[in-house]
Formats: C-alpha cells, structure tokens, sequence
C-alpha cells in the first residue's frame, strides 16, 4: 500500500517536471508566436484576459531568453499593450522606464524615454511628472540626431507648453514666426550682398578706359 502511494507521488513528480522541462523548452518563436496569437484574438474578441495572456507569455520569454535580440520587442510589446489596449498607465510607464534603464544606447530606449513623458502628460493629465519626464529626456537627448525622427524636437514644444501655459497651437506659431523672421533676415543679407555686387559693376562700367600708348615701331628703331 505504502509502495502504491509513493509510486503515485513519484509520478506527479515527474509530471510537474516534464510540464517545467517542456516549459523552458520552448524557443523563442514559440513564444512569441503564442503571445502574437492571444494578442490578436483579444483584439477581435477585445477581451481583456486575453491581452493579460499575452503579457504574460511575453513575460515567461523574457525570463527565459534574457539575452536574446528579441527581449526589448517583448519588453515594447507589454508596454504598448498596457497603454494601447488596457490603458493600464502606470504599468506602461513601468515597462517604458525598464526598456530605457536596460537597453540605454538604442533608439528603442529613446523612443521609450519619450512616451513616458507622454503618458503622463497626455493620458494621466500629470502635468508636475510629465515636466519633470520631458527635462529627464532634453537632457539625454537635446537634439535629434536622426533629423526624420523630431522627438527632441516634439519634447520642446511639449514642455513649453506645459511651463507656459499656452496651447501647442500657440507655440507652433510662435516657432513658425521666428524662422520666418530669420528667413528674412537671410533673404535681406543677400539682397544688400546682390546690390553691393551690382553697385561695383556698375562703377567698374562708368570707369573711363585706359589709354595704352602704343611706341611706334620706326621710332623706337631710330632710338636704338
């Protein structure tokens, strides 16, 4: 009786280890196949335990491929679908802030560093936090490096406007009156620049010519 009962203990054991083993045997695309898949079924079926699903599947891989290429995608995928499907702000915030602390030289963690400044300040209306959020970013990222990319950009027109007070429409006026000044600055330098030219060929024009005396041959000779 007591063999028969240690048998059966033995081979729940060993169930629960193969389910564990297969578990980690799993590949990356497997995993993210999986996670993929329960991502779109809640979109049709907009089931939230479905998004939970698929963030937790997306969770298991990172555990489990810590040091794949792969990590930071699973790493945006949570985030986004905290934010996109669950406006789930806090937690979006959470994963933002770990894609930038763990992956600190990829434009992935730049990107990240942005939208946490953007949830906060368009979706959680934190105005203090999505300040402080948009300084943290200026001062990694002062300028854009990628001129199609304009965060850095964005990230100033945003924080003007929260210190301000002013809308975005008002600060893009303003930015848009600025160079239009400074392209009439430019314009006027070249116009002076164009008339400064003109003037000196005109004076060069009105010169009277210069006589060149020519010696006449048979004199010069009888000099010689």
């Amino acid at each position: 009786m007591l063999n028969s009962k240690i048998k059966i203990l033995l081979s729940i054991v060993l169930v629960f280890t193969l389910a564990s083993c297969s578990k980690k045997m799993k590949s990356e695309d497997e995993y993210l196949n999986t996670a993929k898949a329960l991502y779109d079924s809640a979109v049709v079926k907009k089931d939230n335990n479905m998004f939970n699903e698929a963030i937790n599947v997306y969770k298991d891989f990172i555990k489990e491929y810590p040091k794949s290429e792969k990590t930071v995608f699973a790493y945006l995928q949570i985030a986004k679908t905290y934010d996109e499907n669950l406006s789930n702000y806090p937690d979006a915030i959470k994963t933002y802030s770990e894609i930038t602390t763990k992956f600190p030289d990829t434009k992935d963690a730049k990107q990240s560093m942005f939208l946490v400044a953007f949830i906060y300040d368009e979706k959680m209306k934190d105005k203090d936090n999505a300040i402080i959020s948009y300084k943290k970013f200026l001062e990694k990222y002062p300028q854009d490096s990628d001129p199609n990319e304009k965060l850095s950009e964005s990230a100033k027109v945003m924080l003007q406007t929260l210190e301000s007070g002013s809308s975005i429409e008002d600060i893009i006026k303003k930015i848009e009156s600025n160079e239009n000044k400074d392209t009439k600055k430019d314009d006027t330098k070249k116009d002076d620049t164009k008339k400064d030219d003109t003037k000196k060929d005109e004076s060069k024009k009105d010169a009277p010519p210069v006589k060149v005396q020519k010696v006449d041959d048979a004199t010069s000779d009888q000099k010689k």
